[in-house]
């Protein structure tokens, strides 16, 4: 099936006009969130925001488009906090803890975790869109902390070890964070949002985990 395209916008003249495109497209991601791609109409949208299916096409030439431009919204909506996260000048540690932490907000956002469902459901339809979202959300947070390692890979202190690519050891810690929060939360598994103690938790065990790596010290016993 081929996927139309969102009609090139014109520069809107005024500030109502391009409010009331914001609010159709937010009521459209409300929509698509809620009930999927299939079952929400053009006239769905209308019939909360008003206009007419005429303004619809002519910005977005159709569903599809409207559908596209919704997606790609929620994807900058979703990268923005990982973007705007300061840890620069952190210590390792405290670096860790506070990108962790906000990945995992993120991550478990209901908004987010409708996301990813309407995205499993319909990639087979939108492959660039299911992989926009993956480049928004796990591509996003491991290439920023990639950034991150290399420079405390790269200090004097050389406090991460250098023998692995930064990129390895930023994808680890991504891992480590998220990866069975996300799974749980999307199961139903686990209430949501989670309460701010265990979500520092599996922050915090994903932090010593990587830093100190699963490998029990070896203890010397000495002879008398």
């Amino acid at each position: 099936m081929t996927q139309q395209q969102p009609v090139a916008s014109p520069n809107h003249r005024t500030t109502k006009g391009a409010q009331r495109l914001r609010n159709l497209t937010d009521v459209a991601a409300e929509l698509f969130l809620e009930r999927g791609f299939e079952s929400v109409a053009v006239d769905d949208v209308i019939a909360r925001v008003g206009g007419s299916r005429r303004n619809v096409y002519s910005h977005f030439g159709g569903k599809e488009g409207l559908f596209i431009e919704v997606v790609k919204q929620l994807c900058a909506e979703l990268a923005k906090p990982l973007e705007e996260l300061n840890i620069a000048e952190d210590q390792v540690r405290d670096g860790l803890s506070s990108f962790g932490r906000q990945l995992l907000q993120t991550v478990l956002q209901p908004r987010t975790l409708e996301l990813h469902r309407l995205m499993v459901a319909e990639g087979k339809r939108f492959p660039e869109l299911a992989q926009a979202v993956l480049h928004a959300g796990h591509f996003k947070g491991t290439e920023i902390l990639t950034a991150w390692v290399k420079a405390h890979q790269g200090n004097r202190t050389n406090t991460l070890r250098t023998e692995l690519p930064a990129r390895t050891l930023a994808q680890q810690f991504v891992n480590l964070v998220v990866m069975e929060a996300q799974l749980r939360a999307l199961a139903g598994f686990d209430p949501q949002p989670l309460p701010a103690d265990q979500l520092d938790a599996i922050v915090n065990d994903a932090v010593s985990t990587f830093l100190h790596g699963a490998q029990a010290k070896r203890i010397t016993h000495e002879h008398g």
